[in-house]
């Protein structure tokens, strides 16, 4: 895959252990905190609140600046906010209130963390290898959070409770530490052609410059390309998942009678079933193409739903709930991919935003209908969540027609560019050997530069495509 994306990759691995330590670290401090169930949910409402509020503004700051300098600093912000918060604990000063604003800071520099890096992965991807990479990036993200972050902050808090936060932010630090080795030419994005410096927002006002270019990546996801109805299956799906899951520890502890003791174990079935999908999505796609591969994972997904909410006991439930985790993650990372190759580079940041502000923004309220239909019984709301599924599916499956054939169309010309890049570099580098008399003998003509050279010029044709098609 190239030292680029393995030095993202282990940039990204860092991180995403430091997130799986906060994930179980933060809550078991609320819970020393506090024994309000109010309280300690409200953590989780922060969690997802900067998402809509900052998520769109993210994305146009993502658009516009140093996308490596950008994560680096987000990574040092989590880090110098969870080395306050273990400071605090330590010296008896934290309360709960200091817990939400450790939580709402952090996950403020994650929301632009997460962008810059979604924008940024197309350029270091090789080409015809997004898939892949998104693939190694989603089963990083399962072992490091699921099975290693987790059980580790759990361990680390048993001995002090400030000591998985300190961990944790040495993670961030590193993650950090490891970015900074990225080349210049994937830091920043492109400028669109024919812009200039002064198009930036010199000439108009700030505010105003902003919401322009909000307004450019809502108009190129609605308007510009067929990502709105794909969208609005992404609403749908997300709030079926997120109502199952509001419920799932009484689905699993009252309804399938497992002991409490349990509880991590049968969750961890899904953790499996998302690695294994990470590792072999890109095969699938290989066999079946982009929209085959969706459609029958998008249909097995709701199906999974129906089959758990139906499941006679809870070996059948945990056998859905991981199929389900391979289905979801296979088919995130294929979509994710696509949108990827599809969007212009210079406005990736603002359509990524979109994308994520919309699974976050109407996640409570499926949260909340999942509460209130599993008041009346609790099997409805799985099976429920499949047949909503479903039904989003057939009203969608044009729009993803269309979003994965560009996609296919994209990287093609991608792959189809880059053999000719390769090639032409390998006939420069015959020359010399043949023609030239400057060499010294035995040496070999130095063709880093063309070949990085032509990878830039890939990059520009890409975005020109994924433009004119939008």
């Amino acid at each position: 895959m190239g030292r680029d994306f393995n030095r993202f990759w282990t940039g990204s691995l860092s991180s995403n252990l430091g997130d799986g330590m906060m994930f179980v670290a933060l809550p078991l401090v609320a819970a020393l905190l506090t024994n309000d169930p109010l309280l300690v949910a409200g953590l989780t409402a922060v969690r997802y609140l900067p998402w809509l509020l900052v998520g769109l503004f993210a994305g146009v700051v993502v658009d516009r600046v140093d996308r490596v300098r950008l994560m680096v600093l987000t990574n040092l912000g989590r880090g110098g906010a969870l080395v306050a918060l273990a400071v605090s604990i330590a010296t008896g000063h934290a309360s709960i209130w200091v817990l939400y604003a450790v939580m709402f800071t952090v996950m403020v520099c994650e929301v632009f963390y997460d962008l810059a890096g979604h924008a940024m992965l197309p350029d270091i991807a090789p080409a015809g290898q997004l898939d892949r990479a998104n693939g190694r990036l989603v089963g990083g993200q399962t072992v490091t959070q699921q099975f290693a972050g987790g059980p580790l902050a759990g361990f680390l808090f048993a001995v002090a409770a400030f000591l998985p936060l300190a961990v944790n932010a040495g993670a961030y630090l590193l993650g950090a530490l490891v970015l900074l080795g990225l080349p210049l030419a994937v830091r920043r994005p492109p400028r669109p052609e024919g812009a200039s410096e002064r198009e930036d927002g010199e000439g108009r006002g700030v505010v105003r410059s902003v919401f322009g270019d909000i307004g450019e990546g809502l108009a190129f996801v609605f308007r510009g390309s067929s990502l709105g109805p794909v969208l609005a299956f992404n609403v749908v799906m997300n709030m079926a998942f997120v109502a199952q899951s509001a419920v799932m520890v009484l689905l699993v502890r009252d309804h399938f009678g497992v002991p409490a003791a349990l509880y991590g174990v049968f969750l961890g079935a899904s953790a499996v079933g998302a690695l294994l999908g990470a590792a072999s999505v890109s095969r699938i796609v290989g066999r079946l193409g982009r929209f085959r591969t969706e459609l029958v994972l998008f249909t097995l997904a709701s199906v999974c739903c129906v089959v758990f909410g139906l499941a006679p006991n809870a070996y059948v439930a945990a056998a859905a709930w991981t199929v389900l985790g391979f289905c979801l993650t296979s088919s995130n990372i294929v979509m994710l991919s696509a949108i990827q190759l599809i969007v212009p580079g210079a406005q990736m940041g603002r359509v990524m935003s979109c994308v994520q502000v919309s699974g976050a923004g109407f996640s409570p309220i499926g949260a909340l209908l999942g509460g209130a239909l599993g008041r009346v019984e609790l099997f409805y709301v799985p099976v429920a969540a499949g047949v909503a599924v479903f039904a989003a599916l057939l009203l969608s499956v044009s729009a993803l027609r269309r979003i994965t054939g560009q996609a296919d169309e994209k990287e093609a010309e991608q792959m189809a560019a880059a053999d000719g890049a390769a090639g032409g570099t390998g006939s420069e580098a015959s020359g010399p050997e043949t023609g030239s008399t400057d060499s010294a003998p035995g040496s070999v003509p130095d063709t880093g530069a063309k070949g990085r050279e032509s990878m830039a010029d890939l990059g520009e044709q890409g975005r020109g495509v994924g433009q004119e098609k939008g």
